[in-house]
């Protein structure tokens, strides 16, 4: 893992996010396991808009909590999300922007968000979905310590191919 790593920060998502991280989050590569389509600049003010108020654009029952990486000498690396419905369910997804990826930034970013989720809720599992062929993601649930719970066949339409969707949890230990 590369020392820098250990010394990002996560800054809370706001609205002028938005214009900052535009050109990053608009990289087709992040997209490749995707369903979801390139946004465009209004739409993704309108979701920094929402995830500044933590709540979801879509769903009024989940608390949604997001994160831009940022390392030193203000460079932006990646975003992060929890989303938690009613502190019992609850899922992460992350993206790291491609000229920051395979430096270990995503487990320590994630890490953080994992922990500051915690301090203000309770919820036993947190539950990650990925591509079956985005095995970036895969090894970043794993060194997180996630397990792969469950496949859900043919579940994913990429680029006009079905492919398997993978289930995957991180419980942690009742403190009672």
């Amino acid at each position: 893992m590369d020392k820098a790593a250990v010394n990002l920060r996560l800054e809370k998502v706001r609205e002028y996010h938005a214009h900052l991280l535009y050109s990053r989050l608009s990289d087709p590569i992040l997209y490749e396991y995707l369903e979801d389509e390139i946004p465009t600049l209004s739409e993704l003010k309108q979701k920094f808009k929402f995830a500044a108020l933590e709540k979801s654009p879509d769903n009024n029952t989940m608390t949604w909590l997001k994160w831009v990486a940022i390392a030193p000498k203000h460079q932006f690396v990646g975003v992060v999300e929890i989303g938690i419905f009613d502190d019992a369910y609850a899922e992460i997804g992350f993206m790291t922007f491609a000229d920051c990826q395979k430096r270990g930034y995503a487990p320590s970013y994630c890490s953080q968000a994992i922990a500051l989720a915690r301090e203000r809720f309770d919820f036993p599992i947190l539950h990650a979905s990925v591509n079956e062929q985005n095995l970036a993601s895969r090894k970043v649930l794993e060194k997180l310590g996630f397990e792969l719970h469950k496949v859900n066949k043919n579940e994913e339409l990429i680029k006009g191919k079905l492919s398997d969707e993978l289930i995957y949890r991180l419980i942690f230990a009742n403190p009672n």
